[in-house]
């Protein structure tokens, strides 16, 4: 008796276990890579990137640049022939992300770098200006044989340009590589000397209202001629901060 409860009880699991449905093997859901476009290959682009590489973010990144190649290490020609220069394989020297970068990579800055250059500031006209590497400007050569034979002169012929502090140096050391602009209207950027001097010597207040004047208005007020600022500074300011004066 009590073997025959214990068959008809084992039957019995087993039908009701052939009753549940049976189990089906799923595979795990499958994550979608992101997809990250990048629109210009400029430092900016390539910083973007190279973020996105590091950021451990399963990804397809792609950076799409007008230049045939962006990297920088083909020299880039306009329509006439001319160099044309976008910013990567030239940059002004204070930049200590690149200089971190050149370290990661174990590259050589004097291997990879040419030595620092002068940059040119052209107009329709011709060439306007040069902007030297201020550490190391010289003074000119004095041709002339009565200067020259001034003692207090002639110890800095071709001698480096000290550096001073912004902007007494900026001007010193560019005072003499303009090529159109006449030597008055040059001489008018001592307006910006005392405008400096005026701004950080005030307090507060003062600064205050340094901060909501215009370009232009400070221009006006420090007598800077009509002609460097049209032929120098404005194209300068268009160049670096992307504004005319009056902005």
């Amino acid at each position: 008796s009590e073997s025959a409860e214990t068959e008809d009880a084992s039957v019995s699991q087993d039908d009701q276990g052939d009753n549940e449905p049976p189990l089906m093997e799923t595979e795990p859901p499958t994550k979608s890579k992101k997809k990250f476009l990048v629109i210009g290959g400029g430092w900016g682009g390539w910083g973007a990137s190279k973020a996105l590489c590091e950021s451990g973010i399963d990804a397809e990144i792609t950076l799409i640049d007008a230049l045939p190649d962006p990297t920088g290490s083909t020299p880039y020609l306009s329509k006439t022939g001319k160099p044309v220069e976008a910013g990567t394989r030239g940059f002004w020297k204070d930049y200590p992300n690149i200089n971190a970068l050149c370290a990661e990579l174990g590259l050589s800055e004097d291997d990879v770098f040419s030595p620092f250059t002068n940059s040119s500031f052209y107009s329709p006209d011709g060439l306007e200006a040069t902007a030297p590497v201020f550490s190391e400007t010289k003074f000119p050569k004095l041709e002339n044989t009565a200067l020259s034979n001034i003692p207090f002169l002639s110890q800095f012929s071709e001698q480096t340009i000290p550096q001073l502090p912004s902007p007494l140096g900026q001007v010193l050391a560019t005072f003499p590589l303009f090529e159109r602009i006449p030597l008055s209207d040059r001489a008018s950027m001592v307006g910006l000397l005392l405008a400096t001097i005026d701004c950080l010597g005030g307090d507060e207040s003062v600064q205050e209202k340094y901060d909501r004047m215009t370009a232009h208005d400070l221009f006006l007020r420090f007598g800077l001629s009509d002609r460097l600022v049209r032929d120098f500074i404005t194209p300068t300011l268009l160049v670096g901060l992307f504004k005319p004066p009056e902005e």
